[in-house]
């Protein structure tokens, strides 16, 4: 599958410590100083205003709270995945994200393979050797 044309850039101030840790496997999201967790990264919480915040990790769960599977490719890059799922996840530090989904065996999900409600977990993918994406998987035990 070819990544050209939707790779995050990893150099911005805002998002690098993300992506760093992404590289890593590890899955983090911005904590301000009054303890609110905050997605996405922003110079200021939403919740406190307060502009100072650290880099916390998350467990790598997160409950489907909506999705939709698309049938057709939002963008080139996605052509070969058809059809595929992406889903607003709810995480339990509070926070929710957007992520596409992935079937246990790694393709991806097939339409009514996940359903709002089910558990997924973060997992990691190494597309460039700066590039890591944070993709959720179906079906893990």
């Amino acid at each position: 599958m070819s990544t050209t044309g939707y790779l995050p850039d990893v150099d911005d101030p805002l998002t690098a410590p993300f992506w760093a840790a992404a590289r890593e496997h590890r899955l983090v999201a911005q904590r301000c100083v009054n303890g609110h967790f905050r997605w996405t990264p922003s110079e200021l919480c939403p919740d406190c205003l307060a502009p100072e915040a650290t880099w916390e990790p998350l467990r790598g769960e997160a409950t489907v709270w909506s999705l939709a599977v698309y049938h057709r490719a939002m963008h080139p890059a996605f052509a070969g995945r058809v059809p595929y799922t992406v889903a607003m996840l709810e995480l339990p530090e509070g926070i929710r994200m957007l992520g596409t989904i992935e079937t246990s065996t790694g393709d991806a999900d097939r339409d009514g393979e996940v359903r709002i409600g089910d558990i997924v977990t973060a997992t990691f993918d190494a597309v460039t050797d700066d590039v890591t994406l944070v993709r959720w998987r179906a079906g893990v035990e």
